[in-house]
């Protein structure tokens, strides 16, 4: 975990415009806030606590008194309470005089990663007068922001697995030539053994579907159950690595080809449009950028998937656009989504995002997944320096 730092976390509420940051958990439910606060997950917390953190000034902790001690690490002073009436006492004198509040809520719950706090809790804050916000931007801010050590962490790593993918295709080319069996199981072990060598993590093995496997986003191969890979099958991967140094972050992409010398127009068609979509995407958040305007999430969602619905296959779209990415391969910050979610949270110099439309048919599905970072001064670049053009003919 990283160090607690107040003056960083004041000057973003202060950023935001608002009065403070009022944390709360209960029984670990809040794993947002035991993360910024620095509490290990498997804390053993069995009362409620709230933490606030004014704009200016000292902090206050209201902390059971069966289990005072657990924001003993954190500044600001510390209130115990043993029953309902003191804890409410407590929370009306800290938030006197105070108009807004950041929790960890989302109204309508149009961002469900970061609605942590129960209505009811935040019934009880509003009953004081008091206005609660949603605090997912000061997350982003606080949590999905890359150091410069991470970036120079990560650049390899994206364009190692760049290598990596290509060097399966060609794995999947040798052995087909070969007359040689091989299985979607085979194909990602191969990558397994290619991040053993290089000394990279995952949190689970890459993605290899062959047809209609490739049309289901989440499916990966096991020992017990895949596919045989025969030519003149279609071939999705999707890869996501990084170093095992503390803190580092991830790369993630996916490509797609075809076992064959030639691609046949019923798959270059619809990588096409995926392909678009995913461009478009990418040059809608460099346009505003360039033009120094905000950028959301959703609204890059949208970008891409009118691509996708103009050319008459909005329904085989069913996924979001993209992810954060952060330590964490989904990260904190904003999501590209406005379809399963309506992700309102803006995007940020110095954070990461996947971008990775697609099209899923019955019979094969392609995604394109690529990895984008904004500079801390505010240019957008595509990490990896390798972005899919079309579907590679694996035995060309």
């Amino acid at each position: 975990m990283s160090s607690f730092d107040l003056n960083k976390i004041q000057g973003i509420i202060k950023n935001m415009g608002f009065d403070g940051w009022l944390f709360f958990d209960f029984r670990g439910s809040n794993d947002l806030a035991l993360n910024i606060l620095n509490l290990p997950k498997e804390s053993h917390l069995t009362r409620r606590f709230f933490y606030f953190i004014p704009k200016d000034g000292e902090p206050k902790k209201i902390v059971n008194a069966i289990e005072a001690g657990f924001l003993d690490h954190l500044p600001g002073e510390k209130l115990k309470y043993s029953n309902h009436s003191s804890l409410t006492n407590h929370l009306k004198n800290i938030l006197k005089n105070v108009k807004s509040v950041a929790m960890e809520y989302s109204p309508l719950n149009a961002i469900p990663y970061v609605a942590k706090v129960d209505a009811g809790t935040i019934e009880l804050i509003k009953s004081y007068g008091v206005e609660v916000k949603s605090s997912a931007d000061l997350i982003s801010m606080f949590a999905a922001v890359w150091s410069q050590e991470q970036f120079n962490d990560n650049k390899p790593v994206a364009l190692e697995i760049t290598k990596i993918v290509r060097s399966a295709f060609d794995f999947i080319k040798t052995q087909l030539l070969s007359g040689l069996e091989l299985t979607e199981y085979d194909v990602q072990q191969f990558i397994m053994n290619e991040f053993d060598k290089r000394n990279y993590y995952t949190d689970s093995p890459p993605i290899v579907g062959v047809n209609e496997n490739s049309a289901n986003p989440h499916y990966a191969p096991t020992p017990e159950i895949f596919k045989p890979i025969h030519k003149n099958d279609f071939v999705l991967i999707d890869l996501w690595a990084k170093t095992k140094n503390t803190d580092s972050v991830w790369a993630d992409i996916t490509w797609v080809g075809y076992a064959g010398t030639t691609v046949p127009e019923k798959y270059s068609n619809i990588f096409n449009i995926v392909a678009k979509a995913r461009d478009e995407a990418l040059s809608f958040v460099s346009y505003r950028f360039a033009d120094h305007k905000e950028v959301r999430g959703f609204e890059v969602d949208d970008a891409a998937r009118n691509v996708i619905s103009k050319a008459g296959y909005g329904e085989y779209f069913f996924h979001r656009t993209g992810h954060s990415i952060t330590t964490d391969l989904h990260g904190s910050g904003a999501h590209m989504d406005n379809y399963e979610t309506k992700d309102e949270r803006l995007l940020l110099p110095s954070t990461s995002f996947s971008i990775e439309p697609g099209i899923y048919l019955p019979e094969f599905g392609v995604r394109s997944e690529i990895d984008v970072y904004i500079t801390p001064d505010g240019k957008v670049m595509a990490t990896g320096n390798d972005i899919q053009k079309f579907v590679l003919p694996i035995l060309s």
